[in-house]
């Protein structure tokens, strides 16, 4: 096919956002003199991972999860807090953790490589259901600062993938392609590959570890690396 258009998610595709966030949490507590371990990283994944479930489903804003998940988070955990005298709460918490996220700009292999082959054959754009502060600044402190031109987030337009009116902004901001030349690249089925099929555009799941595929639509194409995208572009 000959893409015009390339619409790539952020998290978990271009950007390892397994190492950000996991540097980023533990950079947190230590600030705050809180212990860590490895038990609460998966504790807050689960919190977390349920929360952005949500956010797709329109159960809850952006806003609203950036604390609500530090707070269950502490509900779950109130060890953590014993001796430590004035206990910092979610908000404060959620500040520092955003802060140590948005300088998380960690590239996942291959990744500038293949953006930069290509950009050079079409339009890149990064479309994700990030928060706003955070994917600006990784994208800008990455490799990628130069080679992708647009970013459209979620949060500063008020709609999330999987929901195609997200998709339908992405296109229009981008001069409406044919959507038979749009290709929607992400790692997940329920936010990249749904709102993609919904959108009527092609799709491409980037499923490194080999899952399956549960779901009731499938992708256009599946690959387990990112050089894989050269055979489609």
């Amino acid at each position: 096919m000959a893409y015009e258009l390339i619409l790539l998610d952020a998290d978990g595709t271009l950007f390892d956002y397994d190492k950000a966030e996991k540097y980023a949490i533990e950079t947190t507590f230590h600030d705050f003199d809180l212990d860590f371990s490895d038990e609460i990283l998966t504790r807050y994944r689960a919190v977390n991972d349920a929360l952005w479930k949500e956010l797709e489903k329109g159960n809850i804003t952006s806003a609203d999860l950036r604390v609500e998940r530090f707070r269950r988070l502490l509900a779950e955990i109130p060890g953590t807090m014993q001796g430590i005298g004035s206990s910092p709460d979610a908000a404060a918490l959620s500040g520092r953790y955003l802060q140590h996220l948005a300088a998380g700009s960690y590239l996942v292999d291959g990744a500038e490589d293949i953006c930069r082959y290509m950009a050079e054959r079409c339009d890149l754009a990064i479309l994700t259901n990030g928060i706003a502060e955070v994917q600006r600044s990784r994208l800008s402190r990455s490799a990628l600062h130069d080679v992708i031109p647009h970013i459209i987030i979620s949060e500063e337009v008020g709609l999330s993938k999987p929901d195609p009116r997200i998709f339908e902004y992405a296109m229009d901001m981008l001069g409406r392609p044919r959507r038979d030349t749009v290709l929607m690249v992400g790692d997940s089925l329920s936010s990249d590959i749904r709102g993609g099929v919904n959108a009527g555009i092609h799709t491409c799941w980037y499923n490194p570890h080999g899952a399956t595929c549960c779901e009731d639509f499938a992708p256009t194409y599946e690959i387990r690396a990112l050089e894989e995208l050269r055979l489609l572009v």
